[in-house]
């Protein structure tokens, strides 16, 4: 099976339990942003986590066990722990960055929030970050967050890029229209 469906499968299985119990939207942040944090350690492929979850040398219990002490001395929310256990039990530690990133997809449609990429030749004033998000927001009719990315190739402008939309008000982008105009 594709790892991608059983991130899916996982994570989606994850929100609808947190959403049968009514569960509010900080608990689902909260519980995305353990997910996120415990994946990317795992994505060290040369650390130690990685090395304890996924070496047949170490039994379940040990696995376990690794996973409780994270959880009670990071304070988890109870739910992530009993998923990461969970995690374990299945043998489906391997596939946690898949779920923690499928999950983050789910919590952001659940909760009405889409993420935008913000691309600009020099780091953004907080001023124009909220003004660019206030409009991403009016357009979308969502919450915004957004990742602010430099790059000095754009010349100047920005572009705010979310999924597969692409607003693009960078210099570079205006020079390769007009370049395209001059070709034809």
């Amino acid at each position: 099976m594709e790892e991608g469906t059983i991130g899916r499968r996982w994570a989606r299985a994850l929100a609808d339990t947190l959403s049968e119990g009514k569960t509010d939207a900080a608990v689902l942040g909260q519980v995305e942003a353990e997910l996120s944090a415990l994946a990317k350690v795992f994505a060290d492929k040369q650390g130690d986590f990685r090395q304890a979850m996924l070496d047949p040398s170490f039994t379940i219990e040990q696995r376990s066990s690794v996973l409780k002490e994270i959880a009670e001395s990071n304070k988890f929310h109870e739910v992530s722990g009993k998923f990461l256990q969970l995690l374990v039990a299945q043998d489906r530690v391997r596939y946690l960055g898949d779920i923690a990133k499928a999950f983050q997809h789910e919590v952001d449609e659940r909760t009405g929030r889409v993420r935008a990429v913000l691309t600009s030749a020099k780091p953004l004033s907080d001023g124009i970050q909220k003004d660019i998000v206030s409009a991403l927001e009016k357009r979308t009719g969502k919450t915004v967050l957004a990742e602010v990315n430099v790059d000095e190739s754009v010349i100047s402008g920005v572009r705010a890029q979310i999924g597969g939309t692409v607003f693009d008000g960078t210099v570079r982008a205006q020079l390769d229209r007009l370049r395209g105009s001059l070709a034809t």
